[in-house]
């Protein structure tokens, strides 16, 4: 600690004393914006975990590092400057005042049904709830007046958008941190919020279930505030707790705690040290990964905060009350962290996990084909939700075995998630069940057919990307005016294309593939065969408006595409069409001409193709 640290004052205190007692608070204007996204849900899953224990236990959501500012002029002469936290409290504030804007609608609804009690009930909690920790009442005593004050203050850039959600308005963003603040303010709404609104209960005991989840908030949630009346050692402090701008990570507490069980042991303390050497090499973001995918993959449950503990609970748990677990099972299980680590890289830069397992003579089962398939899953579709399910894989399957769940997943999420948009927490507990049933079953090595998973992603398919929305979805949303829509195009296309043996023997029985090439996405150009920019001889207003649609792209390698260029489809037909080594693309020059018809033709084919290929 450096000199002068003394001079602070860190305490664990519930969001609720924090807000009642220590208010305002404020985040300087040169902080940066509001930032958090994917930890919004994070933090809805940890209070929906809080609600659903029953135990008063209080639950740690961090910390937060401020100056305490005093001028004995105002009303309220001690204010606090946010130097770190400013994130979380922001987004308790808004799940605050969630509870409070839900409160007055109920009230609302008990007023129209003349129901006074319940009346009485919702508007206790509205008013209860924003005068003690939204507003404080801040006396102007030469004008005769008390006005209501924000206990927090964003940054300049985002405080008006903030008070706006806080109030209750429907604000404009202007920037990306507005964008994140709505953002978070909806999935409050969406993952505690709304289920209690929907419920069939009466109107108090909505009332009820929303001050349940206040309770929650306000006395089960802990932080460790830290106050400095210097600025010197707070920004001291800070950056003790910030290594490099790199908060302090579970993985370093981890370390330090498995090295402190192991402090009577010095051999098997330097090796357990050696070992987080290697797995804290990694980026903090990659080991932060790691530890995320490897909690779920394990459990079979999302690994929620407090990490820290999560992990110390599950994996160095001692066999009775008041003993330290075994030296060998904690030595153990760090190689086992470090040996999965290595796997989880692999897997997360898309990288095939299995080395060369031939034996001389033995006929392969995986090819170059089955490798791109896991590239594509990872870096086209980005579907990194499925890494846990994939980890447990990895270490308890046969490569083969491996290589079909990789195809299955793929397939699954490119229609459930890059294309009909379906939720991840849906798939991703199917995935964490799945891969903590693997693990449970490495022992007995069985065959892996997958039908057991099969038969659940094709349950969440038939719910969230049934057939029809799936074509509605590849032609409404699967346009190349849509940059963002590239990736999946190609991937789309290409895949289409790898079936293309199995097309031609009539689409009979379960989808086939041809695995003898691969194609290189990242060489593949998408071609538009009535071009973007027609020569004025060339134009067909008929086609204009589908020149970005399925039924008009095909694909190229990179000096086909330039080459062929604007040219009309004649000129295109005969000497880039027919000569291509791509069938689908060869097959165009089939056609006499292309027109409205062509296309139409060709657009429900391929719509068609994708309904019969992209099923479990």
């Amino acid at each position: 600690m450096p000199a002068g640290a003394a001079s602070v004052t860190p305490r664990s205190i519930t969001v609720g004393a924090l807000l009642e007692e220590h208010h305002p608070f404020w985040v300087p204007r040169y902080q940066r914006a509001y930032s958090w996204d994917s930890q919004v849900s994070d933090f809805t899953g940890d209070v929906a975990e809080l609600l659903q224990n029953s135990s008063p236990n209080a639950h740690f959501f961090g910390g937060l590092v401020c100056i305490e500012h005093t001028d004995h002029s105002l009303s309220r002469p001690h204010s606090y400057e946010i130097i770190d936290g400013q994130q979380r409290l922001a987004t308790f504030v808004l799940a605050l005042a969630q509870i409070t804007h839900a409160a007055r609608n109920l009230k609302q609804l008990a007023e129209d049904r003349g129901d006074d009690p319940a009346k009485a009930v919702a508007e206790t909690l509205a008013d209860d709830t924003e005068s003690r920790f939204l507003k404080w009442r801040h006396a102007i005593v030469s004008e005769g007046r008390i006005e209501g004050r924000p206990r927090l203050r964003l940054s300049k850039v985002d405080d008006p958008v903030f008070q706006s959600l806080v109030d209750g308005s429907k604000p404009s963003a202007s920037r990306e941190s507005h964008e994140l603040l709505i953002a978070a303010n909806k999935i409050i709404f969406d993952d505690i919020i709304k289920p209690i609104l929907e419920d069939s209960g009466s109107v108090t005991e909505k009332a009820q279930q929303l001050y349940r989840v206040r309770t929650g908030l306000i006395e089960q949630s802990h932080v460790i505030q830290v106050v400095s009346s210097d600025r010197e050692r707070a920004y001291q402090l800070f950056s003790v707790l910030n290594d490099r701008g790199r908060s302090l990570e579970d993985a370093d507490l981890l370390r330090s705690h498995t090295l402190d069980l192991l402090q009577e042991h010095p051999a098997e303390q330097e090796k357990v040290a050696v070992l987080w050497d290697e797995i804290l090499s990694a980026t903090t973001k990659d080991t932060s990964a790691f530890f995320k995918a490897y909690f779920p993959s394990t459990t079979g449950k999302r690994a929620g905060a407090p990490m820290f503990k999560k992990l110390v609970d599950q994996y160095f748990a001692p066999q009775a009350p008041n003993e330290s677990p075994a030296v060998v099972d904690i030595v153990e299980q760090v190689e086992s962290f470090q040996r999965e680590m290595i796997t989880f890289t692999k897997l997360a830069n898309g990288e095939w996990p299995f080395g060369n397992q031939l034996s001389v003579g033995e006929t392969p089962k995986v090819f170059n084909w089955h490798e791109d398939r896991l590239k594509r899953l990872i870096l086209t579709l980005k579907h990194e939700l499925a890494l846990p399910l994939l980890l447990a894989a990895a270490s308890s399957c046969k490569e083969e075995e491996f290589a079909k769940l990789v195809f299955m997943i793929e397939k699954f999420a490119f229609r459930y998630k890059s294309v009909c948009g379906g939720h991840a927490t849906s798939a991703s507990n199917i995935y964490y069940k799945e891969a903590k049933i693997l693990r449970e079953q490495a022992s007995i090595r069985t065959r892996q057919t997958w039908s057991r998973l099969r038969d659940q992603l094709n349950k969440l398919l038939d719910y969230a990307a049934p057939s029809e929305k799936f074509r509605d979805d590849l032609q409404n949303k699967l346009q190349y005016s849509r940059g963002s829509q590239k990736p999946n195009i190609r991937e789309l296309l290409t895949t289409i294309e790898d079936h293309h043996g199995w097309i031609q023997k009539g689409c009979s029985g379960p989808p086939v593939p041809d695995m003898t090439y691969v194609v290189d996405l990242n060489h593949v150009t998408i071609e538009h065969i009535y071009p973007q920019k027609p020569a004025a001889s060339d134009r067909d207003t008929d086609l204009d408006k589908y020149v970005d649609y399925l039924g008009n792209l095909s694909f190229f390698g990179p000096k086909d595409n330039s080459d062929a260029g604007n040219k009309n489809f004649p000129a295109k037909s005969k000497d880039f069409y027919s000569p291509s080594r791509i069938n689908m693309t060869r097959h165009l020059s089939s056609y006499t001409q292309w027109t409205l018809a062509e296309f139409k033709q060709r657009h429900t084919w391929i719509l068609d193709m994708a309904c019969k290929i992209f099923v479990l």
